[in-house]
C-alpha cells in the first residue's frame, strides 16, 4: 500500500510542476504584448502632438482633451482623445499627410471620418484597440477640410 500512495504522490507533485511551467510559460508570453502596448501607445501619442506643433497648434486651440484606460486580458493601453479648434488659416488636410506618415511608421490603421456637425475626427487603431481620437472644429461651420 505505501508504494502505491508513493506513485500516486509522485504523479501529484509532477503535476504540479508542470502547471507551474505552464503558469510561467504564459507570464511570459503575455508580458512583451503588455509592454508593446504601452509603448506603441505613448510613442504615437508624442508622434501626434508634433504633427500638431508643426501646424501651429498651440494649447489654446485644444478645446478638450481626455485620456480612458482601457484593459484586455494581455493588455493595458490609453486611448487619447482631443478636440482642436483649426484657425482659420489652416485645414483638416494640413495634418493628413502627417497623420498618415505617423500611422504607417507605427503600424496602425488611421481613418478619417467627416461629421455631421461639420468637424473632422482622425482616429488611429489596430484590431481590436482605439488609440487616439482628433477631432477638428473648423473655425466656421460653412468651410469644409
Amino acid at each position: 500500500m505505501s508504494h502505491k500512495v508513493r506513485k500516486e504522490s509522485i504523479w501529484v507533485k509532477m503535476y504540479i510542476i508542470a502547471l507551474f511551467f505552464c503558469g510561467m510559460g504564459m507570464w511570459f508570453f503575455i508580458q512583451p504584448a503588455h509592454s508593446k502596448k504601452i509603448y506603441t501607445n505613448a510613442a504615437l501619442n508624442r508622434k501626434i502632438e508634433s504633427v500638431s506643433v508643426k501646424n501651429a497648434i498651440t494649447k489654446n486651440d485644444i478645446l478638450s482633451q481626455y485620456i480612458r484606460e482601457r484593459n484586455k486580458m494581455t493588455a493595458v493601453w490609453n486611448e487619447f482623445y482631443k478636440i482642436i479648434k483649426l484657425k482659420s488659416s489652416k485645414t483638416v488636410r494640413s495634418f493628413e499627410k502627417g497623420f498618415r506618415s505617423v500611422a504607417r511608421s507605427m503600424k496602425v490603421g488611421l481613418s478619417r471620418t467627416d461629421n455631421d456637425d461639420g468637424s473632422v475626427t482622425y482616429r488611429f487603431y489596430s484590431p481590436g484597440e482605439n488609440y487616439s481620437n482628433v477631432t477638428f472644429m473648423s473655425p466656421k461651420k460653412s468651410s469644409k477640410g
